[in-house]
């Protein structure tokens, strides 16, 4: 019998709020039944977390600026260093990069893992979207200050000194994580931006994102729209596309459906306005962050689900999900959710930033209900088998065991 092992779990919140959440207390729940103990360290909990939890939370963990506030840095590694100490772990487990002086004051003591949720172990920006060109495909670096003039994709920060400094940062974060033992890549398209950018064959490790087993998931699904539903549930920013989704429905506006986006963010408000612009302000109902359950029922229940990303996901997720659940998928054709989406078996994809394609796609999968019947039950079948939790537990648990 393996020895069960003591896993502390460092993450910026903690709590079924997004998909890395959700992911993280799969990984607990799953860990604990197997007879593994597991701590929590994080900088805030949400309401959802489990009463029952009694996590260590870190003011700043993850959001203290070093330069700015090298006290207080201090103050974080040394709660965190404190933390650890009690907790006596044998695996440090990361879910996300906090700063370089947190990362290797856990590394000098112990075998560490991160799991890669995103592609900002490989990019400055954290997207790797380029504002002029599309998806960025160059080495990170600093070479971005260069790469920058050109596809504008660290014009979020507003200066060169702002850019240099968090390139700085991210080259130092970057130096510390090639000191972990593993650095879990949740699909292909991760792994290999991982491997372009200075991580190692033998550190990297592809594990999938797990699916929550349905067949214990009950509750009827509820009828939201009489009308073919479309839905969106993501983040308002501008990586998710939704205004492209809005401009292709314009121009189905002659065929029955609704469509329902759910989520926050900060293109809300310009989102809303372009509805009203096109118009289409009846039929597009924006719903906000819902409750878990509420939003797997709605995605259940409806006709087809809407991810337009005009980048790349670590994973993507809520299309996971959908598929899972029985309702077919319409994307641009982006990483990684060209490799959820099987085209024309569980969804169609189509080519980026194309309008008319969307719409083309949008009208014949409405116009086809046997189609769209034969990828919901192509979904349910094989995409949550694909992504099923043991073998998420299985993979997760063989490297634990291979580092310590």
């Amino acid at each position: 019998m393996k020895p069960r092992l003591r896993i502390a779990m460092i993450s910026p919140t903690l709590g079924a709020a997004f998909g890395l959440e959700q992911v993280l207390m799969t990984s607990v729940n799953g860990l604990r039944q197997r007879g593994h103990h597991v701590i929590l360290i994080g900088e805030k909990a949400f309401d959802s977390l489990p009463k029952n939890e009694n996590p260590i939370l870190i003011e700043g963990l993850f959001s203290t600026p070093a330069l700015l506030k090298p006290g207080q840095l201090k103050r974080v590694k040394k709660a965190l260093n404190n933390a650890l100490k009690e907790s006596h772990p044998d695996v440090v487990h990361f879910l996300d990069q906090p700063h370089a002086d947190l990362i290797d004051l856990a590394t000098q003591n112990y075998p560490c893992v991160l799991t890669a949720h995103t592609v900002a172990p490989t990019c400055p920006e954290s997207h790797r979207l380029a504002n002029e060109t599309g998806i960025c495909e160059k080495p990170s670096g600093w070479g971005c200050l260069v790469q920058n003039k050109t596809v504008n994709c660290l014009n979020q920060f507003k200066s060169d000194l702002h850019r240099t400094h968090v390139i700085y940062e991210f080259e130092s974060k970057r130096k510390a994580t090639q000191k972990m033992k593993a650095i879990i890549a949740i699909s292909r398209y991760v792994e290999r931006k991982l491997l372009e950018n200075g991580f190692s064959r033998s550190q990297v490790k592809l594990v999938y994102n797990p699916l929550p087993q349905w067949g214990s998931w009950e509750g009827p699904v509820s009828t939201f729209s009489q009308r073919p539903l479309l839905i969106s549930a993501c983040r308002l920013v501008p990586l998710k596309g939704l205004e492209y989704a809005l401009r292709a429905l314009k121009k189905v506006e002659s065929l029955d459906w609704e469509y329902h986006i759910l989520g926050e963010g900060p293109l809300r408000n310009s989102l809303e306005k372009l509805a009203k612009d096109l118009q289409l302000e009846q039929r597009v109902r924006f719903l906000g962050k819902m409750p878990r359950e509420e939003t797997l029922k709605l995605i259940q229940s409806a006709t087809l689900f809407l991810q337009p990303n005009v980048g790349p996901e670590g994973f993507g997720l809520s299309v996971a999900e959908a598929l899972s659940l029985g309702t077919p998928a319409l994307a641009f054709d982006t990483p990684a959710l060209n490799e959820i989406i099987e085209h024309g078996k569980n969804g169609l994809l189509v080519p980026s930033k194309n309008v008319s394609a969307l719409a083309e796609a949008i009208q014949c999968l409405l116009q086809d209900n046997e189609l769209l019947s034969r990828m919901g039950e192509y979904g349910k079948k094989h995409t949550l088998a694909h992504f099923s939790e043991n073998a998420f537990m299985d993979s997760t648990l063989k490297l634990y065991q291979e580092i310590v």
